[in-house]
């Protein structure tokens, strides 16, 4: 396959030209999910990015060229999102790219841009392997490996619940596996056993078979990476069959998200998540940006439209400070700017970790821990950001009003 796509790219036609005419808007092409069982992920990250472009105002003006954000529908599905790299690069001449929601579609789309030679920021596709093949036109800022995600759960568990055992499932996903493992390297690490450990199909409809193993095996924590519609079946399944925990935490994705607790309804109640960003965290112009989402599209933007409006203020800057607007000059941009953002502040750099991951291009994350309290979603670790106590062991589902 390798050598097919050397071949295409050596074609008259084929390779890419470089960017646009040194006159004219500078194009930056994002790939999203607008359509499909994702498009509630791409509408908020398009939305925020949006937002983030008009927020930025004269800055998105450079030596007289405007910024043009060219939208492209992912539709969720890996090879349409790489196709619509390509057509970005090839028929739109964009500059750079961004977007990638879900690790299915982003690593097929960061491939493409390193055989192409054009920077690729990732917004939000989470799986290790993003950055771990050494890929120079890969970055990731503001989100961090899957296998991070869970930083401040493990300190919860170390200050707080000391449990000696955990159950673990998660979709089979790229994003999935990679927390997966991640988890389980930590708990081993730690000496927790999992007792539990289950993978499941995206999508499914009863997940009770699984839940009742995991009962069976009486962990005292259940730690479970789902997408929204999985989250709330599975929440809404483990109380029907009266499964107790000390604690059910999710892992971020659709746990955090406003549908998740449209859905569950009284079942999210008490239910924890891992996260990578919370509104009433310090940095600049995090208020700003979560209430004007609230007052300009009716809804709370969760992490993911943070990333997003991070994303743009990474790109601005990157456009910003390049000293030629290139793929060349844009990707040694990325490499030596140090923006705040609402994610915190990026430095997008080469690092390694205790499970022998090597990241390239990639900001090391900070994490939080988030429980559903009356209807809202309340930051209880670290204590530094909590904006509520926890509740930890939970009132089992027969004692609760």
């Amino acid at each position: 396959l390798a050598l097919v796509l050397v071949a295409a790219f050596a074609l008259p036609g084929c390779a890419p030209s470089g960017p646009g005419p040194a006159s004219g808007p500078i194009k930056v092409g994002i790939i999203l999910p607008l359509t499909g069982a994702k498009a509630m992920f791409g509408e908020m990250e398009k939305n925020s990015f949006s937002m983030a472009y008009d927020d930025l105002g004269d800055k998105t003006t450079i030596n007289g060229r405007k910024i043009e954000l060219l939208f492209e529908d992912g539709q969720g599905k890996p090879d349409i999102a790489k196709s619509a790299a390509e057509k970005l690069v090839h028929s739109d001449k964009v500059d750079m790219i961004s977007g990638g929601y879900s690790s299915a579609c982003t690593f097929p789309i960061a491939g493409a841009a390193q055989t192409m030679g054009v920077p690729f920021l990732d917004s939000t596709g989470a799986a290790d392997k993003i950055t771990t093949q050494g890929w120079e036109w890969v970055f990731r800022g503001t989100a961090a490996p899957a296998s991070h995600y869970t930083g401040a759960l493990f300190d919860f568990y170390d200050n707080v619940m000391h449990p000696k055992t955990t159950a673990l499932m998660y979709e089979n996903t790229d994003f999935g596996t990679s927390s997966a493992d991640g988890y389980k390297a930590i708990c081993e690490a730690k000496g927790i056993e999992v007792v539990f450990d289950e993978a499941y199909e995206a999508g499914a409809v009863d997940f009770k078979p699984m839940l009742m193993k995991a009962k069976a095996a009486n962990p005292e924590t259940c730690y479970v990476i789902s997408y929204v519609m999985d989250a709330s079946l599975i929440i809404k399944q483990a109380r029907e069959l009266d499964w107790n925990v000390d604690l059910f935490v999710g892992g971020a994705a659709g746990w955090t998200m406003p549908e998740f607790l449209e859905n569950a309804k009284d079942a999210s109640e008490y239910v924890a998540s891992t996260t990578l960003w919370v509104p009433n965290v310090a940095w600049p112009g995090v208020s700003e940006y979560y209430n004007g989402y609230i007052a300009k599209y009716g809804k709370k933007p969760d992490y993911h439209g943070a990333q997003a409006y991070g994303t743009m203020q990474i790109i601005v800057d990157a456009l910003n400070n390049a000293k030629e607007i290139s793929y060349e000059g844009i990707r040694q941009s990325l490499l030596e700017i140090n923006p705040t953002t609402v994610m915190g502040p990026i430095k997008l750099e080469n690092w390694s970790d205790e499970f022998g991951h090597n990241y390239t291009n990639q900001n090391r994350p900070t994490t939080y821990v988030v429980q559903w309290q009356k209807g809202v979603l309340e930051v209880i670790w670290p204590e530094a950001a909590k904006s509520a106590n926890y509740v930890c062991p939970v009132p089992k589902w027969s004692e609760r009003k």
